[in-house]
């Protein structure tokens, strides 16, 4: 497979001298979902931050497509080619669904703006329904979903996605996680920082655990909610001697 995404023994933090990511290494190939998932405090927003540019890096490096990316400023970063969904303060409330889409097409060429729009309407059904709505009436999944599709309408070749089950209902979690199933299926790259392991494992294909601000295990998303050490120590999941 190609490899798309390439983070070399990255040291990051928000603070001169407290390094909070400390030499971590991870990658993504064309194609897969990268789930990264460890206890609270492991580093895990602050990697994929760091990544897109929103911490500040003092060593390690970040490749995307072999290119160096580790200086690029954050909102240069998805001219390069990768995307950043943040938890929080990810749409704009006092736009409209179809305005917000608009807002975040602004890089592309000004003709092609309302086919990608009608593009991501196509994507996200539910969100061509609520076109003329203000972004802050939507409930918690379809802003989600509104989040996402603002990051795809520019073609990434990564998306990177911080927490996107957090405050949703069991049903919304089912449907995001769906939706992202079919992007990947499309051939986007997706990293995804989740504390809901059981979920973000279903839809992955390999997931890193973090621990203390680096890699601490790799493996098959399939099978790694089955190890018992993992299981115990990060995903605080016991199996039953």
């Amino acid at each position: 497979m190609t490899r798309i995404l390439d983070v070399q023994e990255l040291v990051a933090g928000y603070e001169p001298g407290l390094s909070i990511v400390k030499g971590a290494s991870i990658h993504a190939d064309e194609g897969e979902i990268v789930v990264i998932l460890g206890p609270n405090g492991a580093g895990k927003s602050s990697l994929i931050k760091a990544i897109a540019g929103l911490v500040p890096v003092t060593g390690g490096q970040v490749l995307l497509d072999g290119v160096p990316i580790t200086a690029t400023p954050a909102h240069l970063m998805v001219r390069r080619g990768l995307a950043f969904v943040p938890q929080t303060e990810n749409i704009f409330p006092l736009l409209t669904v179809q305005e917000n889409l608009a807002v975040a097409g602004g890089i592309l060429p000004r003709a092609t703006v309302p086919a990608r729009i009608d593009e991501m309407f196509g994507m996200f059904p539910d969100l061509a329904r609520q076109r003329r709505l203000l972004a802050g009436s939507l409930s918690g999944g379809q802003r989600q979903m509104l989040a996402v599709a603002r990051a795809l309408i520019v073609h990434p070749r990564v998306l990177m996605l911080d927490e996107p089950s957090a405050g949703l209902s069991p049903k919304f979690v089912e449907m995001v996680f769906a939706r992202l199933g079919e992007i990947r299926r499309a051939g986007l790259t997706i990293v995804l920082v989740e504390q809901n392991a059981r979920a973000a494992l279903a839809i992955g294909d390999r997931a890193y655990v973090l621990a203390e601000g680096r890699e601490a295990h790799e493996g098959p998303a399939a099978t790694l909610w089955n190890d018992p050490v993992i299981a115990e120590l990060y995903l605080g999941h016991r199996k039953a001697s």
